[in-house]
């Protein structure tokens, strides 16, 4: 009887279940988080683009907050050069 490759899918299994194509995450939430968090953040991206030639050569990403029947919402998480920092308080998740 032979074992089983166990394949990691880490990202995979991140996105669970969800038809997601992309991430999003807002840079004023990102901002936020620690600086060393940031270093590591800053550094696999930086390791993403030295790595794939992914971005855009004609056009750019835009994206927009709607909701679920396509209506567009004020985000509250848009502005990262004055972020709602009443809204990013509210949102956090407290320590235990």
């Amino acid at each position: 009887m032979s074992t089983p490759v166990i394949v990691e899918r880490p990202i995979h299994d991140w996105f669970e279940l969800t038809y997601a194509q992309y991430l999003t995450v807002p840079r004023s939430i990102m901002e936020r988080m620690p600086v060393e968090w940031q270093r590591q953040m800053a550094q696999l991206l930086t390791e993403l683009d030295e790595t794939f030639d992914w971005r855009p050569h004609d056009g750019c990403y835009w994206v927009e907050l709607r909701d679920s029947k396509g209506r567009y919402q004020v985000d509250p998480l848009k502005e990262y050069r004055h972020p709602n920092d009443d809204y990013i308080d509210s949102i956090m998740r407290k320590a235990e």
